[in-house]
Parts: C-alpha cells; sequence; structure tokens
C-alpha cells in the first residue's frame, strides 16, 4: 500500500464512494494522473504546456499532481529533487544536443512502484560545439 490510511468511521467520499469504518484507503498517483476528469481529454498524452500560460509556468495544485504528495505531510525533498533536476537538464543541455534513435516509436510504460519507460528511451546524444 501506498501512503495508506484506515478510516476512522463510516464515511461517504467525495465522488459518494462509501468506507466503512476501518477500510483501508490509498490513492494511485500514476492513476491520478490519467484521469481526464482532472487534466481533460488528453489526459493520457505528454502535453508540457499544459502548464504553461501566457507562456509562464503556472503549476498545478499539489491535490492534482501528486508525486510529492500535498498538505502537511508533503515531501521535505521535493524541492531539492526540483532544483537537482534542473541542474542536470540545464548542464546537460548546455554540453549536448539530444535526437531520438528512432523518431517514429512512441514511449510506453510500465506500470510499477514507479513509473518505467518500457524498453527504454534510446538517445543520441552529441556534443555542442
Amino acid at each position: 500500500m501506498q501512503d495508506g490510511k484506515s478510516s476512522a468511521e463510516d464515511d461517504i467520499l467525495p465522488d459518494g464512494f462509501k468506507v466503512k469504518k476501518g477500510d483501508d484507503i490509498t490513492y494511485l498517483a500514476y492513476a491520478m494522473r490519467m484521469m481526464k476528469s482532472i487534466w481533460g481529454g488528453d489526459a493520457e498524452e505528454f502535453h508540457p504546456e499544459r502548464w504553461l500560460h501566457d507562456e509562464i509556468f503556472q503549476p498545478e495544485s499539489p491535490f492534482k499532481f501528486t508525486a510529492f504528495h500535498a498538505g502537511p505531510r508533503t515531501c521535505l525533498g521535493k524541492e531539492s529533487a526540483y532544483r537537482q533536476l534542473k541542474i542536470l537538464a540545464a548542464v546537460l543541455l548546455y554540453f549536448f544536443r539530444f535526437k531520438l534513435k528512432d523518431s517514429r516509436k512512441e514511449a510506453t510504460y510500465r506500470t510499477m512502484f514507479t513509473l518505467h519507460l518500457d524498453k527504454g528511451l534510446h538517445l543520441y546524444a552529441s556534443p555542442r560545439l
């Protein structure tokens, strides 16, 4: 179970689902990232521009994008992880150009505890001169 909780009493969730006292409750972050009711009809497509408004990054509610959870128990390493990701991306993109080995191949995923690219993502990297 992933950060699950148990119901302290009988209750009804916002979508009308009934839970009984003692029921285990959890959520799947991957499933939330694919919900059309949250992200629209193209929820399963990779569209990073969905976070841009007037070409400026506008983060979504942490309760919609739960990679680091949300609320008072947000992951303490969230900002450090984002900072490391930005630094690594900046350095790699400064020194290298990247090209897909096969631009016709679509990425497919394996759903596990964390999300994995099925068969990897094969790239060519060439130094920027």
